[in-house]
């Protein structure tokens, strides 16, 4: 069940990511449209492609450490996502120029979320290299 939530998510974090990247490209060009959204896309469309890859063994087939490197980056996402979640809170109770800022507080979201999801599976699977009788 938690492989098909972390797939399910893995999509929705590769589709938003487009969706930002694309949008991005339209308003690249008008003063509201940082660069800093491009990387929030390209974020977390690699994060959702690496892991659908790691779901399917692509990785493993090319013999990528993709298990080192998965749970690197979901703990890093994880960081990162709770970090920026704590951040548009913290500005959305004070916006400066009254404009509540719900689109990082979502991309943050869908990318904690995603590497929350994917930080169990990997502790739940057999690749996990811990101890079980310290």
């Amino acid at each position: 069940m938690v492989r098909l939530v972390l797939f399910v998510t893995s999509l929705a974090n590769a589709a938003a990511g487009v969706a930002l990247a694309s949008l991005w490209f339209k308003f690249r060009h008008d003063d509201g449209m940082p660069i800093i959204v491009l990387f929030v896309a390209i974020s977390l469309s690699v994060q959702g492609a690496y892991t659908l890859g790691h779901l399917s063994g692509f990785w493993k087939r090319w013999r990528f450490p993709s298990f080192t490197l998965f749970v690197t980056g979901e703990s890093a996402a994880a960081l990162v996502g709770g970090v920026a979640i704590l951040q548009g809170v913290l500005y959305n109770l004070h916006p400066t120029n009254g404009d509540y800022e719900f689109g990082p507080l979502l991309a943050a979201t869908l990318m904690s979320t995603q590497a929350t999801i994917g930080l169990v599976y990997a502790a739940r699977s057999g690749e996990f290299p811990l101890r079980r009788n310290a």
